[in-house]
């Protein structure tokens, strides 16, 4: 089934491909269109080294 319209079969268009930013491209995953940074960060709060100390 097609992944754009559930409604259809797909039919090999690669519509599905097509960057959503530049309509000429074929999407290569750069993440541009999902504001994605180049790193991440995690806040760790603290560290649990004995097991009996973790609370769920």
């Amino acid at each position: 089934m097609c992944v754009l319209d559930e409604t259809k079969e797909c039919d090999g268009c690669l519509e599905c491909e097509v960057c959503d930013l530049d309509p000429n491209k074929i999407c290569d995953n750069c993440g541009k269109c999902l504001d994605i940074k180049d790193f991440a960060t995690i806040k760790i709060d603290r560290v649990i080294t004995d097991p009996k100390d973790y609370k769920e």
